[in-house]
């Protein structure tokens, strides 16, 4: 079965960084740039570098852009051989499906936790309401007896 697009893409880049054909501090290009390159979608590009980011290959700079991380201990050293073809992802499509799963989870469990808050200040604030209803009507039945 073939690798999907963002694992390949991953692969490609991170060849790259770590035989320094991408120096630390370069900045990548943009996500339409590689989605142009790759023939992809910009989600898929942008699956492919939240890889990069996750093993530390790649940092974001908000408003600024992509940029090789320093990676002085992952670059290959002239004298070293090339290991067969970056393997790094090859099990990610797995791994980045857990982690959406997880990250999913995550929001599902941020949500549930704000629902329950706002659910337990309306509970209080509906308690408050009906103490208010009883004492107004215990006070109301004391006014009766008293008349009576």
């Amino acid at each position: 079965m073939a690798e999907p697009a963002y694992v390949a893409i991953a692969n490609a880049y991170a060849r790259r960084i770590r035989t320094g054909e991408l120096s630390p501090g370069m900045q990548l290009p943009s996500y339409p740039e590689i989605a142009s390159e790759y023939g992809v979608s910009d989600i898929v590009v942008r699956k492919a570098l939240g890889l990069l980011q996750n093993q530390g290959l790649i940092r974001s700079v908000r408003r600024r852009g992509v940029f090789v991380a320093d990676l002085h201990d992952l670059t290959l050293s002239p004298g070293e051989p090339e290991s067969e073809p970056e393997a790094t992802f090859d099990s990610e499509s797995g791994q980045g499906e857990n982690q959406e799963a997880t990250n999913a989870y995550t929001r599902a469990l941020d949500e549930l936790r704000a629902m329950q808050a706002r659910h337990h200040t309306e509970m209080r604030q509906s308690f408050s309401e009906v103490k208010q209803g009883v004492d107004q009507i215990n006070a109301l039945l004391r006014t009766l007896i008293d008349k009576a």
